[in-house]
């Protein structure tokens, strides 16, 4: 298979942050390209909230892009970015509801000059609703579409989690939409508008647990920590060990269980996989080792049994490394095994591409220049 199924694809990105970068990063793996559209004076705001990881989250969800600086928010900006849209495919925005209409950019304006486009607007809550004007951020979504209030331990409070479930999840279900409509596209000739949320992200994950909660609501307990998969068995939970590391332990099935008991030598707990009460004895055997240790004595065992590895060490992994999901760089690389990885071009600064952009749009050099110089454009 070709190693750029994606490729002649090119996708306006006016997103920030965290869920739309991620989602154009997904299809720019793929082999788009992504032209990445940031306002002149500030950018992908990523670029500078070093308290919340941001220079390092930009780098990670924006290399393998284009950055061109237009202020679509002016009259002159506007007429720029509607002519950039009749040479792309995709074009994607994370604004609150309404915010594209009043600049000019929404997608009556763009399709009237390419009908063939394919306009993603991916919110919190969706461009219609009760809470489509809402604020939100990751928590918010997780707090209100069920998932947030199943983190955390029995009896204990909810956890935010480690990593941003709904961002991520909404800027992959907004990825699935857009393949599909260019799916569409090929037998229509017409593009689409997609209406993607974090919410529906939220919703969609939290389907499958549904009939499992309610069945653990109705014995009347709170499902938090108690659900099979969240902590409530002792065959797939989370143990600590002597030097205070932890193993994942995973023996849903019987087979692996069984297994697991006869590597620990432990044949009276094999009618106790089901049993939480045996939770506790388990969580006494795993504290007479090292985290290390354990991983040695159980090595042959066909127990689903993993350390649990704190970041730097994943980095380090001969699996993830022999799969090319981590760089040199020590940082994750395209998930897609189409062909051999390479290293993806860096994050691009600001404006970097600018000009480039322009030009293909027929622009001079003169011209370029007397834009920048009104403050329409940034170049690199």
């Amino acid at each position: 298979m070709s190693a750029s199924p994606l490729a002649g694809i090119r996708i306006l990105d006016l997103s920030r942050l965290l869920p739309g970068p991620y989602c154009t990063l997904l299809l720019a793996d793929l082999g788009a390209e992504v032209i990445k559209i940031e306002t002149p004076l500030v950018g992908d705001y990523a670029r500078t909230v070093a308290d919340f990881g941001g220079p390092a989250m930009f780098e990670a969800v924006n290399h393998s892009k284009k950055s061109a600086a237009i202020n679509y928010r002016n009259p002159r900006g506007q007429e720029l970015l509607l002519q950039l849209t009749q040479t792309c495919d995709v074009m994607i925005e994370t604004f609150r509801p309404g915010a594209v209409k009043r600049w000019g950019i929404d997608y009556d304006a763009v399709r009237q000059v390419n009908p063939r486009i394919v306009y993603c607007s991916l919110s919190g809550y969706g461009q219609a609703g009760p809470y489509a004007h809402r604020a939100g951020h990751d928590l918010n979504y997780l707090a209100l579409g069920g998932l947030l209030a199943l983190n955390g331990a029995a009896g204990g409070p909810p956890i935010p989690p480690g990593v941003q479930i709904a961002d991520l999840s909404g800027g992959m279900l907004a990825a699935l939409a857009i393949l599909a409509a260019l799916v569409g596209r090929q037998s229509t000739g017409r593009g689409a508008f997609l209406d993607v949320a974090m919410i529906d992200a939220v919703a969609s994950w939290a389907a499958p647990m549904a009939g499992v909660i309610q069945a653990t609501s109705a014995n009347g307990l709170d499902p938090r920590g108690r659900t099979p998969l969240s902590g409530g068995l002792p065959c797939y939970n989370v143990y600590e060990t002597a030097d205070g590391k932890f193993i994942s332990l995973g023996a849903l099935e019987p087979h692996f269980w069984t297994s697991f008991c006869d590597a620990i030598h432990r044949s009276d707990l094999l009618a106790r996989q089901y049993d939480t009460a045996a939770t506790e004895e388990l969580t006494q055997v795993f504290r007479q080792h090292t985290r290390d240790e354990w991983v040695e004595r159980l090595r042959k065992a066909d127990a689903c049994v993993e350390p649990v590895k704190e970041l730097d060490e994943t980095w380090r992994d001969p699996h993830l490394r022999q799969r090319g999901l981590v760089t040199e760089r020590n940082t994750f690389s395209s998930p897609f095994h189409f062909a051999e990885h390479t290293d993806s071009p860096p994050a691009p600064a600001l404006g970097q591409h600018t000009s480039e952009v322009l030009k293909g749009l027929g622009f001079s050099d003169q011209e370029i220049t007397e834009l920048e110089e009104n403050g329409v454009i940034k170049t690199g």
